[in-house]
């Protein structure tokens, strides 16, 4: 219960016990009053006709004494008269019930009048003749009683309304800060930080706003601090100076992850770029000249990536860089590597070189049984393949293509996937995401498709689907039959991947708020909604959008392949996310990698401080699972914690 309402009731009970002291007393008061009137009127009568009587009953006129009696019985303002004689032989009696229908049964049974019975003697001369009894009516004093409770309660209830109106104002306005300070304190655990504009009046207040003022600031101080710190330590371990692009050493490290995940996913390609001869562009042209060549070929590659979910642009060595493409189809690549080559002879124009051949690309295309060595070496012979074709040219050596459906073109493609949805050719496969002590906290939803008798990856028909701008139709036919699945009594907690095309589909947020609403709430937090890092940054403020929208409802967000760049983690205090996947090349292999455990140590703490779980994914061996539970992660997903598979594990 709020203050403000804890004050008013306290005001209220105050009040009402004022009034019912005050009520009881003044009542039993006026009370007693009206018993002394109702005392001396029937004393008043008896003595007054005693006098006009006492002739009749020293005769026995029975006729005149009732003619006398009923003249003021009848008047209304006695209950009871009655005559005796001098023998105490009643002569004559008269008397009315009490019947009060202006005044509550129950108030009449609460406030009891006891008119008292009042006696006069009847004298003729000096002699006694008899004696008359009186007892006046309490009606009319039971009116008169009521009405004064009822101006009393009135008075009261005016009295107490204006005040109430008034403290209710001034608490208002004294109170106003301790609601800002709530809003600040429900920020703050948001990972938002506020500053109150108020400054109370109250001594006290205004000396809590300001401190909490202070920490506020230095909460948010302290959290850029540690983003900063974090992405530093990044780019100092994985990062080159110049182009800002990945270094040697963390790209070759997710390139072997990317060889040891044995799936259909990792067939991709790999491109090497390499300059012709960086030391007499250095000599000829200087270093600026030299250095802007360097960043335009970053800045091309980085542009060729973006089309493609979960690409890696890296630069290897001071003249050659490398892009990682993930499941990305053959006629794809071709075009790419027109392209790049294209784009080599309009970047050595905008420098003004007098040669056009600045450099030579070598493309491979990889597949599942082939190891990292084996993929560098087909690259780099690719690479001097080219260097022999001619200016700025290309070449793609492709050891081993798909089979199957895999070849097929574009529009085949999109026939293919929406006949799929259409039929529910595609198949829900679940992998566990699992706590230090391997309880399942939730399972990732994963598709395969089943086409003319073969199961294909995700990793083959997903790159071709965002190709054609149809990603947004799986989503939903993903959401679609998870939501079923709770619907039915499912316990299970499922993690739902979004891509970038569902994320800039302006109808997707109002669509997945109408899904959500068909679950309780406690239903609605068995959907983790996750979305790749990359997507997030790409797609900052439609991500945003589809977190407001859903704010009101139990479900859960994560981010996925976290790390993989080098985005800016200040980005995280402006969304509110539960969870953070690791991108797999750092879990793989972690042991003795001190700049990876370095940058995940400051991930995890920078991300606990934000209330945010870390997940570690793509961990295959024991001894990765035993140096990420040492790093005090919260959850471990990969093959060694268990594969993917068509039923729930």
């Amino acid at each position: 219960m709020t203050l403000f309402r804890q004050i008013i009731i306290m005001i209220c009970v105050s009040f009402l016990t004022l009034f019912i002291a005050t009520f009881l007393v003044s009542t039993d008061s006026m009370r007693d009053y009206l018993d002394e009137q109702l005392s001396s009127h029937a004393q008043d009568a008896a003595t007054s006709l005693g006098i006009a009587i006492s002739a009749e009953i020293s005769e026995g006129d029975i006729a005149s004494l009732e003619v006398y009696t009923n003249a003021m019985f009848d008047s209304g303002y006695y209950k009871e008269i009655s005559i005796t004689d001098i023998d105490n032989k009643e002569l004559f009696r008269k008397s009315r019930p009490i019947v009060i229908e202006t005044v509550p049964a129950w108030f009449v049974n609460v406030f009891t009048l006891q008119p008292p019975l009042e006696e006069a003697t009847v004298e003729d001369g000096w002699q006694t003749v008899g004696t008359i009894k009186v007892v006046s009516y309490p009606g009319f004093a039971y009116e008169k009683l009521w009405e004064n409770t009822l101006n009393k309660i009135k008075v009261y209830l005016s009295v107490i309304i204006v005040i109430l109106f008034i403290t209710a104002s001034a608490l208002e306005r004294l109170l106003k800060p301790l609601i800002a300070i709530r809003k600040q304190a429900d920020a703050i655990c948001h990972r938002e930080f506020p500053v109150i504009d108020i400054k109370p009046k109250t001594i006290e207040f205004r000396l809590l706003v300001t401190a909490l003022n202070t920490m506020s600031k230095k909460l948010k101080n302290i959290f850029s601090e540690q983003a900063k710190l974090t992405e530093e330590l990044q780019k100092q371990a994985f990062q080159d100076g110049l182009t800002g692009l990945p270094n040697r050493s963390i790209f070759i490290k997710q390139l072997k992850y990317f060889c040891d995940s044995k799936n259909k996913a990792n067939e991709g390609c790999l491109v090497i770029m390499q300059l012709n001869d960086l030391v007499q562009i250095n000599n000829e042209y200087g270093h600026i000249r030299a250095n802007d060549l360097l960043k335009k070929l970053a800045d091309l590659l980085n542009t060729s990536s973006e089309f493609h979910s979960n690409s890696l642009v890296a630069r290897l060595s001071g003249s050659e860089f490398a892009l990682l493409l993930k499941s990305i189809s053959p006629k794809v690549i071709e075009a790419l590597g027109e392209k790049l080559q294209h784009e080599l002879g309009m970047i050595s124009k905008s420098l003004e070189f007098e040669d056009e051949d600045i450099a030579h690309i070598g493309m491979v295309t990889s597949h599942a049984d082939q190891t990292m060595s084996e993929l560098l070496s087909e690259a780099d012979l690719a690479l001097r393949l080219a260097q022999q074709k001619g200016i700025n040219a290309y070449h793609l050596s492709d050891q081993k293509q798909s089979k199957g459906v895999q070849t097929q073109g574009a529009d085949e493609w999109h026939a293919i996937i929406i006949e799929a949805i259409e039929k529910d050719w595609f198949q829900l496969y679940f992998q566990k995401t699992v706590d230090t002590d391997n309880i399942t906290e939730f399972q990732e939803v994963m598709l395969r498709l089943n086409h003319e008798e073969q199961v294909i990856s995700a990793g083959i028909f997903i790159p071709m689907a965002d190709h054609l701008k149809i990603t947004r139709f799986i989503d939903r036919w993903v959401i679609d039959k998870i939501i079923k699945q709770i619907l039915s009594g499912s316990q299970t907690f499922y993690c739902i991947n979004l891509s970038r095309d569902t994320l800039q589909d302006p109808a997707f947020p109002i669509w997945m708020k109408e899904q959500v609403k068909l679950l309780t709430r406690q239903q609605q937090k068995q959907v983790v909604i996750e979305v790749p890092e990359y997507n997030v940054i790409k797609a900052l403020d439609e991500y945003k959008n589809l977190l407001f929208i859903l704010d009101a409802y139990g479900c859960q967000f994560s981010i996925d392949h976290f790390g993989i760049g080098f985005a800016s983690m200040s980005y995280l205090q402006d969304i509110k996310i539960d969870y953070i996947k690791v991108h797999g090349s750092y879990a793989s292999n972690i042991k003795g990698s001190n700049d990876i455990v370095n940058y995940m140590r400051q991930i995890i703490s920078t991300a606990h401080n934000m209330d945010i779980k870390i997940i570690a994914e793509g961990i295959e061996t024991e001894e990765d699972l035993k140096t990420l539970k040492a790093m005090n992660l919260d959850y471990y997903q990969g093959y060694y914690i268990g594969r993917p598979g068509p039923e729930e594990l």
